[in-house]
C-alpha cells in the first residue's frame, strides 16, 4: 500500500507516496483536518458538525459529511477503499477514526519526539530532540483553514502544545548557551500569537543572550507599544521582568519561581476527603484498580479512569482506592473536584495554585503563567511517590495540565465521559449496583435486623432506587432520621413520590441528573424528554426516530450524545443487529418531569400515538410474514405511521428476529396503550403480536396484552376491540388445551 502521509502543523497537506493530494473543497479539507487533530481516536460525526459548520448547518448535513467522508477515502486511498477494515479512515457507526496504522501524522509524530525528548537523560538531548519536534511545525495548526477552524479548542490545543514545548526548550538552550537555535521558532510562534506576552519575554531574553540586545530592545518596545494600542494596557510582570534583564545585561536567564526544596523537606499533603465506612461492594473493581496504580514500573504515569451516570459512586470508590493505597504513596495524596458537570467547571490553574500551596510553595512564588505553574508542579513531584485524584473532571482539558510528569506518581480521574488518549490508561465503568450488593449496602445503613423483618419492603426499595448507589444512600439516611418509618411505609412514598423522595441535605439524585440534562444542547434535551415518555424496557434508532419525528441516522446522533452524557445507556445491538438504548428508571423519572414542564400536552401525546403507530404498522408487516394462524385480517380504526421502506426492510429481514427483538417493548406498549386511553392501539398492538406468539407458544404474552386491551377497550365501550380480545382469548384457550395445557385459564366471565 502506498504510504499516506498527513501534515496538518501548519497547512493541511496529504501525500500518497512521493505524491502530494490536493483536495479543492475547503469544507471537505475541513473535515479531515477535524479527523487528524484526533488521529486515533473516533470522533462523532456531531463534533465535525459543530466545528465545520458551527450552528449553521443545512438540513442535510448528515449526507453532506457522509459524502466528504467517502470523496476523502476514494481521492486519497483509492486501492483500498472497497476493502472492509483496509480504509485509512474507518467508520465506526456515527463516529471516524483515523488509523494510525495506516498512515502517518506529523502531530503524532510531534507528541513523540517531545515525549522521547523529556524521558532524556541530559539536557543536551532534550534540546536536541525538542528542536526535531518543533522543525516539524510549518506555521500555525490547519493555518490554511482559519477561517473555518480558527479557534476551535482541538486546534488551540494543539497549537499551545507547540508553545510549551518551545518554552521548554527555550528554558534549556539559554541555559546551555545556545540561544541562537531557538530564536528562528520563537520569532515564528510571535508572529502567530503577536499578543502573547510569555513567547515575547522569552523572545527578548533569547535575543540578548544571543548577543542581539539591541535587537531585544526593539523587540520590547514592539511588543509594548501593540498592547498599548490594541489592548490599552501596559506589558505585565513577566514581560518587564525580561527588559529589566536585558537592561542589566544578565547572560543568564532570571528564575521565575523559586527552587523547589529538597524532597526531604517538601511536605507530605494530604488532600483525600474522608473515606465512607460503609463503603460496600465493587470489590472486583478495587482489586483492579489498586493493581494498577501500586507498585508500577517505569514508563508514563498510570492513570486510572472511572467512569459512570451521576450517583454510580465514582467519587466514593475513587477515595476508597486512594485510602487503600495510602501506604503506596507515602509522599501526598492531592485531591480536587473538578466540578466538570457543573455549570462553572473548575479552571486548571486555579486548581494548580491549590496543589502548589499544599506541596509547600509559598504563594509569592507561584507563577502568574499557566505553563509555568504547570511546570513547578511538575518539578515538585519530580521522583516523589504522590497519588493525585481529580474528581468530576468535564474533559481532557481539564485534567492534563494536572498531570505529573514522574512515573513514580499516579493518577484516578472520574468523570461522566469516556475520556480516551492517556498512556497507561486502566479504565473501569461503575454500573448499577447488583442485587445482593445493593441490599448489603441497605443492610449496612439500616442494619440487617430491618431488613430482615421486612424483605419484601427491602426488594421493592432495591427496585424503585434502581440499584443506584446515591439513591440507596438517601432513602436509608432518610429512613434512619425517621424511626418510626417502617421499610414498606417508605417504599410507598417513593413509589408515588419518585424523585422528591430521593432528597437529603446536599444529597440529591435529581440534581445529578439534571446536570448532565443542562450540559447538553436543546436537540438532545428535547430528545432525552420526549423518549422518556416511552415506557418501552428498551429502544432501537428507528424507535427514536418516530417518536421525534426524524430520520434514522439523526435520531442515532441523538442517541449517541444521550449515551455521551449518561442519560441513556447504550444495551448493545438485538438480534437484528441493532443497537439499543434503554433508560435507567430514575433518569427516566426526570426526564418525564421535564416533559411536563417543558412540553405541550398535545405534543406529549402525539408522540406516544406516532411512535405506538410505528410499531403497529411493523409488527402487523412482520406477522404477516411469520405462518398464519387461521386468523383473517381484521384491521381497527388505530393509526399506522410506517417509517420508510429501507428502514422496514432492513428491520424486517427476519420478521421473526425482529419479534424477538421488540418482544418486551410491544408488550409495554399494550400495556402504556391501554393505560393511556388508547383503546384501539392497545387492542390492535395485541392482536398483532398473536402469530409470532403462537409460533413461540408464548401464552403469557397473549394472555398479558389480550387482558390489557380487553379492560381498555370495555372502559371505552369499544365493542369491536372487545370482541377482538376475546375472541384471542378463546383461541388461546384452545391451543392451550390442544398441548395438554388447563382449559378455562383464557375465559372470562362475557365469553359465550
Amino acid at each position: 500500500m502506498a504510504e499516506m502521509r498527513f501534515h496538518l502543523l501548519g497547512p493541511l497537506r496529504i501525500w500518497r507516496g512521493e505524491t502530494e493530494i490536493k483536495l479543492g473543497s475547503e469544507k471537505q479539507r475541513a473535515v479531515l483536518g477535524m479527523l487528524l487533530l484526533k488521529a486515533g481516536t473516533p470522533v462523532r460525526r456531531q463534533e465535525i458538525i459543530d466545528a465545520v459548520w458551527g450552528g449553521d448547518e443545512p438540513d442535510s448535513v448528515i449526507n453532506l459529511v457522509q459524502t466528504y467522508v467517502g470523496r476523502l477515502r476514494r481521492g486519497i486511498d483509492p486501492d483500498h477503499v472497497a476493502r472492509s477494515g483496509s480504509s485509512w479512515l474507518a467508520g465506526l457507526g456515527s463516529a471516524y477514526e483515523v488509523r494510525l496504522d495506516r498512515c502517518e501524522v506529523d502531530l503524532i509524530r510531534f507528541r513523540a519526539t517531545t515525549a522521547e525528548a523529556r524521558r532524556a537523560m541530559s539536557a543536551g538531548e532534550t534540546l536536541e530532540l525538542l528542536l526535531r519536534a518543533l522543525r516539524l511545525w510549518q506555521g500555525p495548526c490547519l493555518s490554511d483553514l482559519d477561517h473555518l477552524l480558527k479557534g476551535h479548542p482541538w486546534v488551540r490545543a494543539v497549537d499551545h502544545e507547540r508553545i510549551g514545548s518551545l518554552l521548554e526548550a527555550t528554558k534549556i538552550a539559554l541555559q546551555l548557551g545556545r540561544a541562537d537555535e531557538v530564536t528562528p521558532h520563537l520569532y515564528a510562534v510571535a508572529a502567530a500569537e503577536p499578543l502573547n506576552e510569555v513567547v515575547r519575554s522569552w523572545l527578548v531574553l533569547a535575543l540578548a543572550a544571543s548577543g542581539s540586545q539591541v535587537e531585544a530592545l526593539a523587540e520590547y518596545d514592539s511588543i509594548r507599544g501593540r498592547l498599548l494600542d490594541e489592548l490599552g494596557i501596559d506589558p505585565g510582570p513577566q514581560l518587564r521582568a525580561a527588559h529589566l534583564q536585558v537592561l542589566r545585561q544578565e547572560t543568564a536567564p532570571a528564575p521565575l519561581y523559586e527552587p523547589p526544596p529538597p524532597a526531604e523537606t517538601a511536605p507530605w499533603p494530604s488532600l483525600l476527603p474522608a473515606g465512607i465506612a460503609d463503603f460496600t461492594g465493587r470489590g472486583e473493581l478495587v482489586d483492579r484498580l489498586c493493581g494498577t496504580l501500586a507498585g508500577h514500573g517505569p514508563g508514563p504515569v498510570p492513570v486510572a479512569l472511572i467512569t459512570g451516570q451521576g450517583g454510580a459512586g465514582k467519587t466514593t470508590l475513587a477515595v476508597h482506592v486512594a485510602h487503600r493505597l495510602s501506604d503506596d504513596f507515602p509522599d501526598g495524596r492531592l485531591y480536587a473536584d473538578l466540578l466538570g458537570t457543573g455549570t462553572r467547571p473548575a479552571d486548571p490553574g486555579w486548581v494548580l495554585t491549590r496543589f502548589l500551596r499544599a506541596l509547600g510553595v509559598p504563594p509569592p512564588a507561584i507563577p502568574q503563567d499557566p505553563q509555568e505553574q504547570v511546570d513547578l508542579y511538575r518539578t515538585r513531584l519530580t521522583g516523589r511517590r504522590v497519588l493525585v485524584v481529580l474528581d468530576d473532571a468535564g474533559g481532557r482539558s481539564q485534567v492534563e495540565p494536572l498531570l505529573p510528569g514522574s512515573p513514580t506518581c499516579a493518577v484516578i480521574v472520574t468523570s461522566r465521559s469516556r475520556l480516551s488518549g492517556f498512556a497507561r490508561t486502566c479504565s473501569v465503568d461503575v454500573g448499577l449496583m447488583e442485587p445482593g450488593e445493593a441490599r448489603s449496602l441497605l443492610a449496612a445503613i439500616l442494619g440487617p435486623g430491618r431488613l430482615e423483618a421486612e424483605p419484601e419492603a427491602a426488594a421493592e426499595l432495591v427496585r424503585l432506587c434502581d440499584r443506584l448507589p446515591l439513591a440507596l444512600r438517601v432513602a436509608a439516611a432518610r429512613i434512619v432520621s425517621r424511626p418510626h418509618w417502617t421499610l414498606g411505609r417508605f417504599a410507598e412514598r417513593l413509589g408515588s413520590g419518585g424523585l422528591d423522595e430521593l432528597v437529603l441535605d446536599d444529597l440529591d439524585v435529581r440534581a445529578g441528573v439534571a446536570a448532565g440534562y443542562r450540559r447538553i444542547d436543546g436537540a438532545a434535551q428535547r430528545a432525552f424528554r420526549l423518549l422518556g415518555l416511552l415506557e418501552v424496557p428498551s429502544f432501537a434508532a428507528w424507535t427514536a426516530a418516530a417518536a421525534l419525528e426524524t430520520a434514522v441516522e439523526s435520531a442515532e446522533e441523538l442517541l449517541d450524545v444521550l449515551a455521551d452524557a449518561r442519560l441513556l445507556e447504550a444495551a448493545g445491538p438485538d438480534a437484528t443487529g441493532h443497537n439499543r438504548y434503554r433508560f435507567h428508571r430514575l433518569v427516566r423519572l426526570h426526564a418525564r418531569e421535564r416533559a411536563v414542564a417543558e412540553e405541550h400536552a398535545a405534543t406529549v401525546g402525539a408522540v406516544l400515538t406516532r411512535t405506538l403507530a410505528a410499531l403497529l404498522a411493523l409488527a402487523e408487516e412482520a406477522g404477516d410474514r411469520l405462518p398464519s394462524y387461521g386468523d383473517g385480517p381484521v384491521r381497527g380504526r388505530a393509526p399506522r405511521w410506517p417509517p420508510p421502506a429501507r428502514v422496514r426492510e432492513r428491520l424486517l429481514a427476519d420478521p421473526l428476529s425482529w419479534f424477538e427483538s421488540e418482544r418486551a417493548g410491544l408488550v409495554a406498549a399494550v400495556l402504556q396503550a391501554s393505560a393511556a386511553g388508547l383503546d384501539e392501539l392497545a387492542w390492535e398492538l395485541a392482536r398483532s403480536i398473536r402469530a409470532f406468539a403462537m409460533l413461540r407458544e408464548d401464552w403469557s404474552v397473549l394472555e398479558q396484552t389480550h387482558r390489557a386491551a380487553l379492560a381498555a377497550c370495555r372502559h371505552a365501550a369499544n365493542s369491536a376491540g372487545e370482541a377482538a380480545m376475546l375472541h384471542g382469548l378463546a383461541r388461546l384457550d384452545r391451543h392451550r388445551s390442544v398441548r395438554g395445557r388447563p382449559a378455562g385459564i383464557g375465559r372470562t366471565d362475557s365469553q359465550p
